[in-house]
């Protein structure tokens, strides 16, 4: 019962805390680590649900993601305003890479949500290669999705 009670009091928290900060984010804005971390939070609740091994936050691949997440607000695509692969975005070492990106969402549990009903974006999420993940959000008030997410995943 306690460990369910403490469950839910950070999910509040960091729900509450999200709420807060989404509404003072805007396209230049780095993404906040607890905001992150609840995009990591759920991505590894459905990576226990298929006994895949959890993710861990990169802060690399999170600002590599925050370029990308800028990105789609201009061209919503795999491939990048100037014609390169997103994987062009990330720089270093790496056996395996995987992006995933979204518009629209309002929260990190609905982003989620929205990549595990896409059989591509799933994938990525399940995919027992990755170890390490990155997020990237972008807030654009004056347009139609207002909302862009972009995910890194990596295999080193």
């Amino acid at each position: 019962m306690k460990k369910i009670f403490l469950s839910a009091l950070l999910i509040l928290i960091l729900t509450a805390s999200n709420v807060y900060a989404a509404a003072q984010w805007r396209e230049t804005a780095a993404v906040p680590k607890n905001f992150a971390q609840e995009v990591l939070y759920y991505v590894n609740i459905e990576r226990a649900k298929g006994n895949v091994q959890q993710l861990r936050l990169a802060d690399d691949l999170n600002k590599y993601a925050q370029i990308r997440a800028k990105e789609i607000t201009k061209k919503f695509s795999h491939m990048r305003p100037n014609g390169s692969d997103c994987f062009t975005a990330v720089r270093g070492y790496y056996k395996f890479l995987g992006e995933n990106i979204a518009a629209g969402q309002r929260s990190a549990k609905d982003v989620v949500a929205s990549w595990m009903k896409s059989p591509t974006h799933r994938e990525n999420i399940l995919n027992p290669r990755f170890r390490e993940m990155g997020i990237g959000y972008v807030y654009v008030e004056n347009s139609k999705y207002k909302h862009f997410w972009a995910q890194f995943f990596r295999q080193r």
